[in-house]
């Protein structure tokens, strides 16, 4: 019943890439040969490798010449540096049509780590249930994809809420309707360039048609006094929806945009195809009893009111910490950047007073759109049991544990990837 509607993704989500019978693998581009690229010799910070000879140098001066497939191997995970690669994905690269097992790729990873020496498992990870990662050290680990482009994004428009309050609004993509529920901040203009949001956002776009909007209070869309409503969040999408004709749709909700999404389609249910959470919850911080969820809604509020306006970036880096504690710090400077400029103190402590009171598990028993919900085992931010708990009540829900420690989506890491296998199921 309610535990069969909750699927851990190593359960629901993994494919037959992650099984380890033998299989009939698809034709390789790569299937004879060392792989070659316009550069023999790879950095690896404590080795040097060279890809055409199969030549391993570790940090010692030690040589070793590498097997075949194993060189092969070496060389994909150092064509992607820092990305979480499959299992699946990686005897496709190197093995192409041939029938073999995933104890193949295993005993090639343990040639690779004996080369490195000492260091060989902190630069060649192991993500459980998933594959491998290369991990160069920082000076290194160059991004392995081209420089950002921007979001194609169509021009800037306004929306009109129920109550007067002017929305901007863009969209990207092209497929279904997705609109994205209002979050902790939003600046438009920003996510179209970020190293945080545009690789997700298109993603998305080449899946669905994503309509994106400021919320009230922040960025391009009007300032407003006082408290914050539930309510106004549902208007507030139902405006840009409106403005931007779509009649049904799915719903992205990031964080407390997961409850907005809930509510939403608790009052326009003809009109959600359907809801994908991320990091979502049903009772806000006060609203769980929890002693330890006061505590964290204390110290946010004092950080806020203390030191939101500063300048200085340290008061904004605590929620930085909570919400990507795995960012590195050029990716955590963005977002502290883009929080100082989306809103002040004032609009930020709205909504932190509207997140915490937050109870919508009533509501979320009644809707019956297919939703799925993704959170991450180590948030810092929302528990995993509260992702767990808002899955349990709703009726035609599954969720999907990500394996990191982020709020926020954030490229490249295990979590990331996880989540992008199991949205495109959903969306399938």
């Amino acid at each position: 019943m309610v535990d069969e509607q909750i699927h851990e993704h190593g359960a629901a989500l993994r494919g037959a890439n992650l099984n380890p019978r033998s299989r009939r693998l698809t034709k390789s581009a790569k299937d004879s040969g060392h792989y070659r690229g316009t550069v023999s010799r790879i950095d690896l910070g404590i080795a040097s490798f060279d890809r055409n000879s199969g030549l391993l140098i570790n940090g010692n001066g030690e040589e070793q010449v590498l097997r075949r497939q194993s060189a092969r191997l070496l060389a994909e995970l150092a064509r992607t540096p820092g990305v979480a690669r499959s299992k699946g994905e990686l005897l496709d690269a190197i093995w192409g049509s041939l029938a073999v097992t995933e104890d193949s790729l295993t005993q090639c990873i343990a040639d690779i780590r004996r080369a490195l020496g000492k260091d060989g498992r902190r630069i060649v990870q192991t993500l459980p249930r998933f594959g491998y990662r290369l991990a160069l050290p920082r000076s290194n680990a160059h991004s392995p994809v081209s420089p950002l482009l921007p979001l194609d994004d169509a021009p800037i428009r306004f929306a009109t809420s129920s109550d007067g309050t002017r929305l901007a609004w863009t969209e990207s993509g092209a497929g279904p309707p997705m609109l994205k529920a209002p979050s902790w901040i939003s600046n438009i203009e920003a996510e179209a360039e970020s190293l945080i949001f545009t690789e997700f956002y298109r993603w998305l776009g080449e899946r669905v048609r994503l309509i994106r909007f400021d919320q009230r209070g922040t960025s391009l869309s009007d300032r407003v006094e006082g408290n914050l409503t539930i309510n106004q969040m549902v208007e507030d999408m139902r405006a840009v929806a409106d403005a931007a004709d779509i009649d049904r749709f799915y719903l992205f909700g990031p964080s407390q945009g997961v409850a907005f999404a809930i509510a939403f389609a608790h009052r326009y249910p003809e009109r959600v195809l359907g809801i994908i959470g991320r990091g979502g919850f049903g009772r806000g911080w006060l609203t769980t009893g929890h002693e330890e969820e006061r505590r964290k809604y204390e110290a946010s509020k004092a950080i806020i009111v203390s030191g939101w306006n500063d300048p200085n970036p340290e008061y904004r880096r605590f929620f930085t910490g909570r919400l990507i504690p795995d960012a590195d710090p050029h990716v955590a400077r963005e977002f502290d950047d883009m929080q100082r400029r989306a809103c002040d103190a004032a609009a930020i402590l709205a909504n932190l007073e509207l997140m915490v009171n937050i109870d919508v598990e009533d509501m979320a028993r009644e809707v019956t759109a297919p939703t799925l919900l993704l959170h991450s085992r180590g948030d810092r931010s929302v528990s995993c049991d509260e992702g767990r708990r808002l899955a349990a009540v709703m009726p035609n829900s599954a969720i999907s544990f990500l394996d990191d420690d982020n709020h926020i989506f954030l490229p490249r890491t295990t979590g990331y990837r996880q989540a992008l296998v199991a949205i495109s199921k959903f969306l399938e």
